[in-house]
């Protein structure tokens, strides 16, 4: 499958081509709306080409812009079920906690910073919505060559996209970019359910891993860094 990334150094923005347009994996923070319009163009895409948007989970750095884009777009997001009622909040779950004392010590600079709220603009996607109940697979039946797999943990909305080639969009279920360390995410609501969902990574047909935040990297990594999953103490 064909997949373009307009994103910049903090999050990626995967579009991925399907019939009749393109599918927007996630946004990106509130406020980076126009220059995901300015990515388009330089792509020569337009913007009411964009018919889903998959949303990895309600995050404020993947859903900051949901709610401009599809007023701006026929697009229908692609959510899970949980993820409703997170997005009408405007703000992340403080649910879990970081896996390391340095991802800790990111969020506390975070915090002094004055973005330690990690909020979004709040977004009601009733009526604009493909919900995924788990048991289904909405894309398959609209022939759009893509499963839609279960990856709570880090969230317990978390959802990823895996194509017939081995592509896995992953979200935040893995990462590869500052700060994380050895594949694992920064923040984890749910330990085992993020051990769970590295093992169903691992045991799909996926061969590369595109995490929402960092490089493409091999499904290989995370099998080298599973036992430090199992070693996780949250802080």
């Amino acid at each position: 499958m064909d997949m373009i990334n307009i994103g910049n150094i903090l999050i990626n923005n995967y579009l991925l081509k399907i019939p009749n347009g393109y599918m927007a994996i996630d946004t990106g923070y509130a406020g980076n709306f126009d220059r995901f319009c300015k990515g388009l163009r330089e792509k020569n895409i337009e913007l009411k080409k964009i018919r889903y948007i998959f949303l990895t989970h309600a995050h404020d750095d993947h859903a900051g812009f949901l709610g401009e884009l599809l007023q701006a777009t026929d697009a229908s997001a692609v959510v899970h079920k949980d993820s409703p009622q997170r997005l009408q909040l405007g703000h992340n779950l403080s649910i879990g906690g970081c896996p390391t004392r340095f991802a800790k010590a990111v969020f506390s600079c975070m915090g002094i910073a004055g973005k330690g709220k990690h909020e979004f603009p709040a977004v009601n996607v009733s009526g604009k919505a493909l919900v995924w109940d788990g048991n289904t697979q909405p894309l398959r039946e609209r022939d759009i060559p893509l499963d839609i797999l279960a990856l709570p943990g880090h969230t317990a909305d978390s959802i990823g996209l895996l194509s017939d080639n081995g592509d896995l969009f992953c979200g935040d279920a893995a990462m590869s970019s500052f700060p994380s360390s050895k594949r694992v995410t920064i923040w984890i609501e749910n330990l085992k359910d993020y051990a769970d969902s590295w093992d169903s990574m691992i045991h799909t047909n996926a061969t590369t891993i595109y995490p929402s935040h960092g490089r493409p990297f091999p499904v290989s990594d995370l099998i080298k860094f599973r036992k430090f999953v199992n070693g996780i103490k949250l802080r």
